[in-house]
């Protein structure tokens, strides 16, 4: 699912191709990822092969930000030590850096991971003026990975900021849960409803929805088990375990918007379907006033409550199956209009059926 993410799912691509071309134009990055940035390691391995495909002279090294001083650090991993004999104090490290011509870091590009608030304004400082103080050979890029989109604002002149919560959206998360629904072994005409629930759920997570959506109809039955059950033996591909921070209601209300959304117009669809099938018996018992006080003269708005009456009454001849779809359409029509949810078995019949016809 990793290179499905990165790879197809064009919006997350894209944010992976920017990275590139900037650092392939010698451009520094000020990067700010989530906390639960989809696949990280996946992220850096197609990052580091492209780069090696474009540039094969510089290579990607990723470090964790160090305790010390950007410069400081820099200078005593990647210059000689003959090199580093040759700093005098009164210079900064960054002017040394930039103007020294013998060091490891002209072929690098230095991804530097989990930049703190505290530090970022260092690093930002120090590769501003390591940018402005290169002559004459090819500097280090530096890539600064923070998880604080409001650090962005600390970016400076030549640094380039990327934001992947201002790049990904909610229907790229979609996307890659409807790819991911057709990998497993759900149904076909339920794997568009599985990927609109897990994503509505979860889609703030996208590793979870991965999880999630491998677990197929399993999930629509028990939502809540599912993920209970993820959280407490599965873990993401940085090695830490899934957090989860909906309760039972914001769970219901997603499922509920999500059932609403495809299952509301069938059940619309089928109202259609039923009246027009049986319009002239519907047009001779016109017009009416239903219970609540509504006078209704045209068959388009008749509700399919008023339907049930009108069987009840023996306006309507219909057969004992017709009368059980009928009124299978109504309960789900009634239970949606109050925000109540349908289960597996209800939303699995209306869905099967799928959109009816006269032509059918």
């Amino acid at each position: 699912m990793d290179h499905v993410w990165w790879n197809h799912i064009i919006k997350a691509h894209s944010f992976l191709e920017e990275i590139v071309s900037e650092t392939v134009k010698g451009g520094s990055i000020l990067l700010s990822l989530p906390d639960t940035i989809p696949w990280r390691n996946t992220l850096i391995d197609i990052v580091s092969e492209r780069l090696r495909v474009e540039n094969s002279k510089n290579k990607l090294e990723v470090i964790e930000c160090p305790d010390i001083d950007p410069g400081e650090y820099l200078l005593e991993q990647y210059c000689k030590k003959e090199i580093r004999a040759t700093y005098r104090y009164g210079v900064s490290y960054a002017k040394f850096l930039g103007l020294c011509q013998e060091t490891v870091l002209n072929d690098r590009y230095l991804w530097v991971s989990n930049i703190s608030s505290e530090k970022i304004e260092k690093w930002m400082d120090f590769v501003s003026e390591y940018q402005k103080n290169v002559k004459d050979k090819t500097p280090g890029i530096f890539i600064l990975e923070v998880h604080d989109d409001n650090l962005m604002k600390k970016s400076k002149k030549g640094i380039k900021s990327l934001v992947f919560n201002q790049s990904i959206g909610a229907y790229d998360k979609y996307a890659f849960c409807a790819l991911a629904a057709s990998q497993t072994t759900c149904k076909e005409y339920l794997r568009p409803f599985l990927a609109e629930t897990v994503s509505s759920i979860c889609g703030d997570d996208v590793e979870l929805c991965a999880a999630c959506v491998s677990c197929g109809k399993e999930f629509l039955e028990s939502p809540i088990v599912v993920i209970n059950r993820i959280i407490q033996n599965n873990y993401r591909s940085s090695g830490e375990k899934y957090t989860f921070n909906k309760n039972f209601d914001n769970i219901e209300g997603a499922i509920w918007e999500s059932q609403l959304k495809y299952i509301f117009p069938l059940i619309e669809d089928y109202r259609k379907y039923f009246i027009s099938r049986y319009s002239s018996a519907i047009k001779n018992v016109l017009p009416l006033t239903t219970s609540y006080g509504e006078k209704v003269t045209s068959p388009e708005d008749v509700e399919l409550g008023t339907l049930i009456y009108m069987v009840g009454k023996g306006n309507l001849n219909i057969s004992s199956r017709e009368y059980s779809e009928l009124e299978r359409y109504r309960k789900a029509r009634n239970k949606l209009a109050h925000m109540n949810l349908l289960d597996i078995d209800e939303l699995d019949i209306i869905l099967r059926t799928g959109k009816h016809t006269l032509y059918k």
